[in-house]
């Protein structure tokens, strides 16, 4: 199926429910102020299963989808005792000693599970639940990572509350609390933060571990031009995404203001997944071409004692291939290097695509602007969020530093959110 079809089907009207008709998996849905959230929810109540062995592969119709599953995958992925290490969550079962024409001798289902007898007498046992949520066809109808895209309204009314310094740093439910507005949202702040480096360090350390980087592991700047970027003077910055020039561009990015004696400097944020979704609705071509064609960002600096070249390529529209669910952009006009990775009858489209994506970014409804002050520390999803800012007079000291996408997430999870 073509990547902006696949992904365009996601986006449906979804009716209202019953508990007893509770989808398998997490599904897109839109409320009638399009608001669009991915959403998790529980396996079916219904235990009315369908099965049949076909030549390479088992069908399996359970809870309204229709799976299918090659035997070599089902032996691959027994969970009994001697495959599967149940204490440290590791395969113990070598898969290239499995036949790759192997075939069940047996197969049985109950009202909740399917047992699998192999030609050597060895037999598997799944959960019916535990097949729909891990089958290709029920990944491809769910979301990795519940959120919900934005503009200026929907953000406002969704009154979204900032974390408490004191509760932050003790409390794991006012942590928790703050990772599930991350994940939702890519923005998240920390008010009452002291308005040092010292502390805007411990309160990131919350978070995750700091990912230093050529720039530092805290950065703590003015606009001094000290580095080759124009992040260092007091020009307005243009919506972006930063070091889209590393081949893993940082995952969080961490801003506060710890002082700003001037006029201006307000903080721009878009969410890139909002206007990434229109332009998908629009010109779903479009989508399909920022999706496919990888580009070039560049990072070249001569400045004093520092000298870095950095070369990052990937597509605009990064999306995992099974949903097309989009995970990453990269969006910087600034640093995009050469286009020398498209061929000439394919340039011309790529920059209509990309000119489609920009006018949804610049559109004042998808503008959040936001003024930071001494003690609010803010929190982006550099993958999800670009940001900017207006420009500014007098002093402004900025500190602030990148994190470990991997360690956010990580936390995340093992406060028992989606992520």
């Amino acid at each position: 199926m073509p990547l902006a079809r696949a992904f365009f089907r996601l986006h449906g009207y979804l009716q209202p429910i019953s508990k007893t008709q509770a989808p398998l998996v997490s599904r897109l849905i839109r409320t009638q102020n399009e608001v669009k959230y991915w959403q998790y929810t529980a396996a079916p109540q219904s235990t009315s299963c369908h099965w049949q062995l076909q030549e390479e592969c088992l069908e399996l119709s359970y809870g309204g989808l229709v799976m299918h599953f090659d035997y070599v995958w089902l032996r691959d992925h027994c969970r009994s005792a001697s495959c599967y290490n149940s204490k440290t969550n590791q395969r113990n079962l070598d898969t290239s000693h499995v036949e790759l024409n192997i075939c069940p001798t047996n197969t049985r289902v109950d009202d909740e599970n399917l047992f699998i007898t192999w030609p050597d007498g060895h037999v598997t046992k799944y959960n019916l639940s535990w097949l729909a949520q891990n089958s290709y066809e029920g990944q491809k109808q769910s979301a990795m990572q519940p959120r919900i895209i934005w503009n200026s309204d929907i953000y406002a009314n969704a009154k979204v509350s900032s974390a408490n310094w004191d509760k932050f740093m003790t409390c794991d439910d006012e942590l928790k609390k703050f990772l599930r507005n991350f994940l939702l949202y890519g923005i998240a702040f920390v008010e009452g933060v002291p308005p040092t480096v010292e502390a805007t360090e411990t309160v990131t350390q919350r978070v995750s571990l700091i990912r230093e980087t050529m720039y530092g592991k805290m950065w703590n700047f003015t606009s001094d031009f000290s580095r080759g970027d124009t992040a260092y003077t007091k020009l307005a910055l243009d919506r972006h995404t930063d070091t889209s020039y590393f081949q893993e561009p940082c995952g969080i990015q961490v801003f506060h203001c710890l002082k700003h004696e001037g006029t201006g400097g307000r903080t721009l944020l878009v969410d890139g997944f909002y206007s990434a979704d229109q332009v998908l609705q629009k010109t779903p071509d479009n989508f399909e071409l920022l999706a496919r064609v990888p580009i070039k960002h560049e990072y070249i600096e001569n400045v004093s004692d520092h000298r870095n070249h950095m070369i990052g390529i990937g597509p605009v529209l990064n999306v995992y291939p099974w949903n097309n669910e989009v995970y990453m952009i990269r969006y910087n006009n600034y640093d995009r290097a050469v286009i020398n990775t498209i061929p000439h009858d394919v340039v011309k489209r790529w920059y209509v695509a990309h000119r489609e994506l920009t006018t949804e970014l610049r559109k004042p409804e998808n503008e959040l602007w936001v003024k930071l002050k001494p003690g609010k520390v803010l929190f982006i999803d550099n993958w999800r969020v670009m940001h900017g800012r207006e420009s500014f007079t007098g002093l402004r000291q900025l500190c602030g530093c990148y994190l470990t996408r991997d360690d956010v997430l990580n936390i995340a999870r093992s406060l028992g959110l989606q992520a």
